[in-house]
């Protein structure tokens, strides 16, 4: 883990807000990732990536699909989210001294053991401004 300029925080949390321990996990599971992003400096940020790879065995759940309004992100200050198979990129500016959360629905789809990323958050133009999470280890069990 490292944070420089800017600091990130992670929780898996169940549809009911109550933490996860996704070092393992069943099955079929339903849960999302809470990234919490703050600037805790003086000055702000612009253009700003949040990456988010996750684990083989688990799948993203686009909620974008459902309906504009759906996605929590958007009311969170996105200027630009990329959703694909594994990963999202999700591209913001952050202004002195604010926090912003971003939650990602996730399922534990397919069983066995997988690496779990860091989860990364850098200034793409300002090298003293990144952050990133300890990469472990999932275990989805049938």
């Amino acid at each position: 883990a490292y944070a420089n300029g800017v600091s990130l925080a992670v929780s898996y949390v169940d549809l009911n807000g109550r933490p996860v321990n996704v070092a393992q996990l069943e099955q079929g599971t339903n849960f999302s990732a809470v990234v919490t992003v703050k600037n805790p400096s003086a000055r702000g940020y612009n253009n700003l990536v949040l990456s988010e790879i996750f684990p083989a065995g688990w799948e993203i759940l686009n909620t974008r699909f459902l309906n504009e309004s759906a996605t929590d992100s958007l009311s969170a200050g996105v200027n630009y989210q990329d959703i694909r198979d594994d990963r999202i990129l999700t591209y913001f500016d952050l202004r002195r001294s604010e926090l912003k959360k971003f939650t990602i629905r996730l399922q534990a789809t397919y069983a066995g053991n997988f690496i779990l990323p860091a989860i990364q958050c850098e200034a793409m133009y300002d090298g003293s401004a990144q952050a990133r999470t300890k990469a472990g280890r999932t275990t989805v069990s049938r």
